[in-house]
Formats: C-alpha cells, structure tokens, sequence
C-alpha cells in the first residue's frame, strides 16, 4: 500500500490566537511493504506526522494519499473507517488502552468493531497471542493482572487483529527494560518480513532506526530535515549534531576505530553485530 505526502502541513487552531504551525512542507513517498523510521527530537513534529496516517488529523495544507484514499483539508472525508482498518496505529503506552475484562475480548474488540464474526476474531486472538509471545492461557485473564511488557503485547495484539497493511508505530518501546525493547523489535521486524507489512517507527533511538529501517527520515521544527537510508542520513553526523541526535555508537566506535588505525574507509557498521564482524575482519588482517 503506497503512501505519498505532498507539500503536507498541518496547523494547530488555525485563525485563533493559539495557531501553531507543527508541520510544514513534508513531501514522502513510503513503498509498500517497507520499513519507514522517522527520527527527530521532541517537539519535530513525529507525532502530528504519523496520526495523518490514519486520519486521525488531516491536512491544512497539501495531500496526503493513503493507497486509494486521499487526504486533504476537507475534513468530509467518508473513508475514515477503512483508513482505519488498513492502518494500525499503536501508541506510546498501548496498554493504557485496555479496558475489556479479559485478554480475548480485548484484542476481538476491534475486529469486531468493523464487522468481523466472534468467531472469526476469537481465531485471531488465538493465532495473535501466540505471535506476541505469549500462550493460549493468558486468554481468559483479565489484561489488568498482567505485567507492563505483557500488557503492551496484548494491545499490539488487538491492534494486528484488525489485519491492518500499515502498522505504525510510536516508540513501541517506551518504559520497557532493555531485553524487552529488543523482544518486541524483533517481533515487529519479523511481522514485515515474513507477512511483508509495511511499518513505520516514530523512535528516539538510533540503534532501532539504523538496525530495522529501509529509510530514514529526519524530522526537525515540523518540517524534513534529512531523508535517505541509514547509512546517507548517518553520514551526516555534525548536522544531526546540531540538532541534538547522535548517531549509533557501533558506527561512532568504527570511526573512531578507523581514525586510530589510520583507516580512511568509510565507518559502516549499523549494529553492533557488523561492528563485531568489522572487528573480527580486521584481527584476521581484512580492511575491507
């Protein structure tokens, strides 16, 4: 499912003394079946970005073309609802979102909601409790009784039931102890691989942004500051500088590696496992 922004803005209260302009001049193109992160610092304008993804605010200014339904400033749209369906939001904090006094009814919830039969989306939670790392059991409890991190699967749960195309993500991560962030990275990553589901991470975390993403785009003041893959948008460290973003320490480690070995290749280690290879290649007298 193609998405296009074109010359995308977005005005908060227009015409009130309270306007403010938090997006301005965002032109994206995101193929189908593609992994998207956009990066910025609070305040870049990512979370006013990413809710134009599903309607949840649509533009002052410009186009924005969800497969076949387009955006704009008429706020008349009739296909909200299937917007809706296709693209998957799920917030920072999902979990909070819960309500339903069990794990099955929670994640058929939503399925339901858009006409799928009980039975239907009773099969889905089955298969989808697995897919989240959890077992059949945790089904019939209730969501409350459940931990911070298992919540927030249950949630992501109810969210692919709705078998969206588009899965957006808003820091998934936040909150959760480091063996979790990579559990559910990697559960995120696997989805897009073997399903070919397009997703589409808000993060602070360059070492998710470098690991997981096809394209990277750099968010600063509401409008694209740099766009590209991984390796163009960390090749400009001293402008990520100066917008307060590092790049990933194991490609921070490989320069500084580089430069004491009088190496003049270009550092290209984006995880930490390239960086251990690039180490290895290097014991064994390899610089390539």
């Amino acid at each position: 499912m193609q998405i296009t922004f074109e010359k995308v803005g977005y005005t908060y209260q227009p015409n009130t003394p309270f306007s403010y302009r938090a997006l301005h001049e965002i032109d994206v193109s995101i193929p189908d079946g593609s992994y998207y992160a956009v990066i910025g610092h609070t305040g870049s304008g990512k979370s006013t970005f990413l809710q134009h993804l599903n309607g949840l605010l649509q533009p002052t200014e410009g186009i924005a073309r969800i497969d076949d339904i387009t955006l704009n400033s008429d706020k008349k749209n009739k296909k909200l609802k299937s917007l809706r369906k296709k693209v998957g939001l799920v917030f920072q904090f999902p979990e909070q979102q819960l309500f339903e006094e069990t794990v099955e009814k929670d994640i058929c919830f939503g399925p339901m909601n858009f006409g799928v039969s009980e039975e239907e989306a009773k099969k889905r939670a089955r298969i989808l409790i697995e897919k989240v790392g959890l077992n059949e059991d945790y089904l019939l409890k209730s969501p409350f009784e459940l931990s911070g991190g298992q919540m927030r699967r249950i949630a992501i749960a109810g969210v692919l039931a709705m078998e969206p195309d588009v899965l957006v993500l808003d820091e998934p991560t936040a909150g959760l102890d480091p063996s979790g962030q990579k559990a559910l990275m990697d559960m995120f990553y696997q989805l897009h691989k073997e399903n070919g589901l397009t997703i589409i991470l808000v993060t602070h975390s360059m070492e998710d942004a470098a690991r997981y993403a096809d394209m990277i785009h750099v968010l600063q003041k509401g409008t694209t500051y740099l766009k590209g893959s991984p390796l163009e948008v960390f090749s400009y460290e001293k402008e990520l500088e100066a917008i307060g973003l590092q790049i990933p320490l194991s490609l921070k480690f490989h320069q500084e590696l580089n430069r004491r070995l009088g190496i003049e290749k270009q550092a290209t280690s984006l995880t930490l496992e390239q960086l251990a290879d690039y180490i290895a290649n290097l014991y064994n007298g390899e610089t390539t």
